[in-house]
C-alpha cells in the first residue's frame, strides 16, 4: 500500500522568488555542471555518463528546471539508493567490468507526487496566461498578409486573418503566449518559409503564389513547435 505524501516543497531562492524564474541555466543534479535549459539534453547525457543518473519519460516532465533542483537538494539530504531503483549492466562479467545505473521515475511515489504538482503547477499559470490575453485590450500587432495594423482585442487580428486571407489557426480562446505564436509565423515568413509544407522559396512573391494556390495558408499541425500555443496540450 502506497502512502500519502504532503505536498512538496518546490525549491525557492532566499529572496522568496523562485529560482526558476530567474535563471536560464539547469545545474546538474550530482555536481556544478550548468546547461541552458534548451540544452536539456546535453545535462541528460551528462547525468548518465559521468554520474550513470537515467530520468524516466523526462519529456513528461512538465517543468524540467523545477524539478531538477528538487532532487538536487533530496539527494544532498538522503542516499540517492532510497529513491532510485539500481539497474545493474553486464551482470555477467567480472565485477571489475559492471557498471550501476540508477532509474529515477514515478514508480517512487515522491516522484510521481512531484510531476503531478508541477503539472498542475504550469496548468494554473497557462491558464492565467489565457485569462489575462483574452480580456486584454491593449493588443497589437500586424497582420502577417496585409501589413494591417490592428489594435484592441487579439481575437479581432485572428478573425481578420481567418475571413479575409483563409488563414485560420483556430479560435482565438484557444490560444496562448499568442504575440509569441505569431512571431514564430512571421520568422517562417521572413525566411521564405511555407507555413504548412515547410519548404523554402527564393523570394516572397514565390512563396505567396505557392501557398495561395496551394491553399497552404495553414500551420502544419503535425509540427509540435506549434503544441504550446494550444491550451489544450496543456490538460
Amino acid at each position: 500500500t502506497e502512502c500519502i505524501l504532503e505536498p512538496l516543497s518546490l525549491p525557492e531562492s532566499p529572496e522568496g522568488v523562485a529560482d526558476v524564474e530567474r535563471s536560464p541555466y539547469v545545474p546538474c543534479i550530482f555536481c556544478k555542471e550548468c546547461y541552458l535549459l534548451a540544452e536539456q539534453n546535453q545535462l541528460l547525457k551528462h547525468m548518465i555518463i559521468e554520474h550513470k543518473l537515467v530520468i524516466a519519460d523526462v519529456k513528461l516532465v512538465a517543468d524540467f528546471r523545477r524539478y531538477v533542483l528538487y532532487w538536487k537538494k533530496r539527494f544532498a539530504e538522503q542516499p540517492i539508493t532510497d529513491f532510485c531503483s539500481v539497474i545493474r549492466t553486464n551482470s555477467q562479467a567480472p565485477l571489475e567490468e559492471q557498471d550501476n545505473y540508477f532509474l529515477l521515475c514515478d514508480v517512487l511515489p515522491e516522484d510521481r507526487l512531484l510531476r503531478e504538482q508541477l503539472q498542475q503547477k504550469r496548468l494554473r499559470e497557462i491558464l492565467e496566461q489565457q485569462q489575462q490575453e483574452r480580456y486584454d485590450t491593449s493588443f497589437h500587432s500586424t497582420c502577417m498578409f496585409c501589413d494591417q495594423e490592428f489594435t484592441g482585442n487579439r481575437s479581432v487580428l485572428l478573425n481578420h486573418m481567418a475571413r479575409e486571407h483563409a488563414f485560420n489557426i483556430g479560435l482565438p480562446d484557444n490560444i496562448v503566449n499568442c504575440y509569441e505564436f505569431l512571431a514564430v509565423l512571421q520568422q517562417k515568413l521572413d525566411n521564405l518559409q511555407c507555413l504548412y509544407c515547410e519548404k523554402v522559396f527564393r523570394d516572397k512573391n514565390t512563396l505567396k503564389d505557392h501557398m495561395r494556390k496551394k491553399q497552404h495558408r495553414r500551420i502544419n499541425a503535425k509540427n509540435k513547435e506549434y503544441d504550446r500555443f494550444y491550451i489544450i496540450n496543456y490538460l
